[in-house]
């Protein structure tokens, strides 16, 4: 749950999970909200500086961004594994085979489904948090749990040997200098799995600065790449305008609609054009509501190379060669993927710049006035 003030020109965000408070104010606030618990409920555990625990990760603010570290919280991982797992170090998390299921492989023991299963769940506790160089693997494994095989267990054992060589790997969310704008990359990988369903991977950015990022099978069955393509992209419309109300609510002012970088020309034809024959009412619904975003202004959906496509290492593994560089630039690790991020800051601003000229406003224009209320 989030709250937020605002006081003057100074905003303070309160985060509230079950018995845990994350609170983002300046030292003024922060003395008032300990005095207001401390009367309230007596002894409380407090921590007032750049560096605290907050939910097994530990997070360390400075002037150049954020640091969130869960190594100790991998360290007992890969502790608990070796009890029952010998693992070598491997320089990915999962190959491009990973997705594959062959028929006819050994079903664990229910003991060891349960490991496999309890395995699984911390692994992706730990992706959506402070890993998200193994999320994409540790997706298919969830698809997994329930009828785990001999196969299985080798390919977690695989994500638990890429941890156990990159156990102090951390992310680091850089700060930007960048305005509130909030850019998301949707990306599908068509038929990908056993059944024949897609792969979405999507990556948001707000401000130039890492949000969120999302890698997971896609419910229905598309009968091409482009209805994969476009399955993905509708699927992520609604969360990308959260991000955005979320800004909104939190500076209390307008901010430009959303940027959405999309691989495929297909895909943006029918959602900035229409047309094309989509032979299902549910392919049509999403074209329809994609166009609709697109002539509201709600969002603006613009081409991005494959090659430029950071969400596609959450839409299919990567063999050892392309995780490498994925990995540096998603967690925000070293010199290329600085350099990377600053490029595409720019090619952002200019993308935006030039969407914001070249469209004439809708009624109730972005600008930079104030919201009144919460948004």
């Amino acid at each position: 749950m989030c709250f937020c003030k605002q006081v003057g020109s100074r905003i303070f965000i309160l985060l509230l999970y079950v018995d845990d408070i994350l609170a983002i104010v300046d030292e003024e606030e922060a003395e008032k909200i300990r005095a207001h618990l401390v009367a309230k409920f007596g002894t409380v555990v407090f921590e007032i500086n750049g560096k605290l625990s907050y939910l097994g990760m530990e997070i360390e603010l400075s002037d150049k961004g954020t640091k969130i570290d869960m190594s100790f919280y991998v360290k007992q991982i890969i502790e608990d594994a070796e009890e029952k797992l010998v693992l070598t170090k491997y320089e990915s998390p999962g190959t491009k085979e990973t997705f594959v299921a062959h028929e006819g492989a050994g079903v664990l023991s229910e003991k060891n489904r349960v490991y496999f299963h309890s395995t699984v769940a911390k692994l992706l506790y730990l992706a959506k948090r402070a890993r998200p160089d193994i999320l994409t693997v540790v997706t298919y494994l969830c698809t997994r749990v329930q009828h785990a095989t001999v196969e299985d267990e080798k390919k977690l054992g695989r994500v638990l040997g890429y941890l156990k060589g990159t156990v102090g790997r951390t992310l680091r969310l850089k700060r930007s200098s960048m305005e509130s704008t909030v850019v998301a990359y949707v990306d599908a990988a068509y038929s990908l799995h056993g059944d024949s369903k897609s792969h979405t991977g999507v990556v948001i950015y707000v401000g130039g600065t890492l949000a969120y990022v999302a890698s997971r099978k896609q419910k229905c069955i598309s009968k091409s790449p482009t209805e994969a393509e476009l399955v993905a992209l509708t699927d992520n419309l609604g969360l990308v305008e959260l991000f955005q109300e979320f800004v909104e609510f939190v500076t209390k002012k307008r901010i430009a609609p959303p940027l959405v970088y999309q691989d495929c020309n297909a895909v943006i034809t029918l959602v900035t054009k229409g047309g094309g024959k989509l032979r299902t009412k549910h392919l049509r619904a999403r074209m329809h509501l994609g166009k609709e975003m697109v002539d509201e202004g709600r969002i603006v959906v613009v081409y991005k190379c494959a090659e430029g496509m950071e969400a596609d290492g959450f839409s299919k593994p990567y063999d050892p060669a392309k995780h490498k560089p994925f990995a540096a630039m998603i967690q925000g690790e070293d010199k290329a993927g600085q350099q990377v991020g600053a490029m595409q800051n720019r090619e952002r601003s200019q993308v935006m710049s030039q969407e914001r000229s070249r469209k004439v406003q809708p009624s109730g224009a972005v600008d930079n006035e104030q919201i009144p209320g919460n948004v």
